[in-house]
């Protein structure tokens, strides 16, 4: 062999080692890198209403679990909503590891499905079952999602998915098998209050099923049947009374909060609740006038209705800053000129600077009078605390219409009211998520826009292309 085959020859076994070298050095990179993904996995929501990002309220949840839970989705992926759930079960995995999700194709695997039905008596498919120990609840895509039923009314056709709300439904399905105790929240009856069985427009038994799914338990208690509040009631509801309570029912409400009690009060306008001595104490005065706010006025009704958007950074409603509450007719409730001692007073929700209390009840329209209208910004919510020697904690709003069947479902009602009432009962961490908005973005172009794109991009582009590489031809020519 001559010398310079010899040469070649050395040259090709150091190339081929090389390369392999190089390939070996790869691959350890690629399984070091993967290796390091799995232990810092990141998943990034860029969409703009946040579809699959949990709240601070999951995440807590989650991270508090002590015990195994299971989520079996029971679903057809052929489903609307079953891509939605897989995408947040993803997220949810992420946080918790005594979490374990199943996926059951009721079509795939009947044999499964039929084991599922006995065991958890499920009677429709679509659903997504929570269990833990002897307790589970499941959720059916109703409970997930608002629909949009327009297109059926028009000719139809099939119900749109308007609002996701799964991890609201999710979250306080875990909450409701894996809390072993439930706040009792006792709702006062005889004063002309809404009711918790009333399921007409002006009743609460939508609230109802809102704070069930939050593992709160509403029951409707006379006050004056009773000697005395007890114990275990967590906190009292008051949901607009039209008529006074009795000096003894005031009596039981007022021992019930020197001893840490909670309450939690809707007081309506042009109402007399015979309560204005009770939150005296407590540094809340109920002022006799309507709220009024011309910027904040719902199109085509009265001023009286109105849409607040200016919120504090309390617990109740710091997460409500995007949100607004709808109030049909509220009064105005504010702090007492001088706080008893010991007591923390903290304003909620407020009309703009250019709100006022009408305190004119008879004028048409409503105009503001200096030195006998309250000036904006206006208060129409406020809670009140006392840590020493119980934590009592105290609630008030200027309306009830907001928490009615028939107003619940207006953008921030629930958040504010299911905010109050755990921060009454101390579940702050419990406080905070809503329905996310399905966006369809659409793309509208004229005739002569949409011309414009198609020469520019099949006769625009390649020609620039190519004249870019006839420059570069010619430059390195030169």
């Amino acid at each position: 062999m001559s010398e310079s085959m010899k040469v070649r020859h050395i040259r090709w076994w150091i190339s081929g080692l090389n390369l392999a070298v190089t390939m070996l050095l790869l691959g350890a990179l690629f399984l070091f890198v993967n290796f390091i993904a799995s232990r810092r996995y990141v998943r990034l929501d860029l969409t703009k209403t946040k579809i699959t990002a949990l709240s601070e309220k999951t995440t807590t949840t989650l991270k508090r679990l002590q015990e195994p839970l299971r989520l079996i989705v029971f679903y057809q992926p052929s489903q609307r909503l079953y891509e939605l759930v897989r995408d947040m079960l993803t997220e949810y995995e992420r946080f918790s590891p005594q979490l374990r999700v199943e996926y059951v194709d009721p079509d795939q695997d009947p044999a499964r499905a039929e084991q599922l039905v006995k065991q958890f008596e499920i009677t429709r498919a679509n659903v997504v079952v929570v269990e833990s120990g002897d307790r589970h609840k499941y959720l059916s895509d109703t409970d997930m999602a608002e629909y949009d039923y327009n297109a059926m009314s028009m000719g139809g056709g099939q119900p749109t998915v308007k609002a996701f709300k799964g991890e609201e439904a999710l979250t306080s399905a875990i909450i409701s098998v894996t809390e072993h105790t439930q706040p009792l929240v006792w709702v006062t009856a005889g004063h002309g209050e809404k009711a918790i069985t009333d399921g007409q427009p002006s009743g609460l038994t939508n609230l109802a099923r809102r704070t069930e799914q939050d593992n709160i338990r509403l029951e409707t208690a006379t006050v004056l049947e009773h000697t005395d509040i007890p114990k275990d009631v967590n906190a009292v509801f008051i949901p607009g009374p039209n008529r006074p309570f009795a000096e003894a029912e005031v009596g039981l409400l007022r021992a019930y909060l020197d001893r840490g009690g909670r309450l939690l009060l809707l007081i309506d306008p042009l109402q007399n609740s015979g309560l204005e001595g009770l939150l005296a104490p407590w540094g809340i005065a109920v002022n006799n006038d309507i709220v009024v706010d011309p910027t904040r006025q719902l199109p085509f009704v009265s001023p009286a209705n109105l849409f607040i958007t200016t919120y504090t950074k309390h617990p109740i409603v710091e997460h409500m800053a995007t949100f607004m509450t709808l109030f049909p007719l509220a009064r105005s409730v504010q702090p007492t000129a001088t706080l008893p001692e010991g007591v923390q007073v903290h304003k909620l929700a407020m009309t703009s600077p250019q709100g006022w209390g009408e305190t004119d009840l008879n004028t048409s329209p409503f105009k503001f009078d200096e030195g006998k209208d309250a000036k904006g910004p206006v208060t129409i919510a406020i809670a009140a605390e006392r840590k020493t020697p119980q934590i009592t904690r105290v609630v008030v709003l200027g309306d009830s219409d907001f928490v009615s069947n028939g107003q619940l479902s207006n953008i921030g009602n629930a958040d504010l009211a299911l905010g109050a009432l755990h921060w009454l009962v101390e579940q702050e961490r419990l406080i905070g998520i809503g329905p996310k908005p399905l966006e369809s973005i659409k793309l509208q172009m004229t005739a002569t826009q949409m011309s414009g794109v198609f020469w520019f991009s099949f006769a625009g582009l390649p020609c620039l292309l190519g004249a870019l590489g006839a420059l570069m031809w010619w430059v390195r020519r030169q």
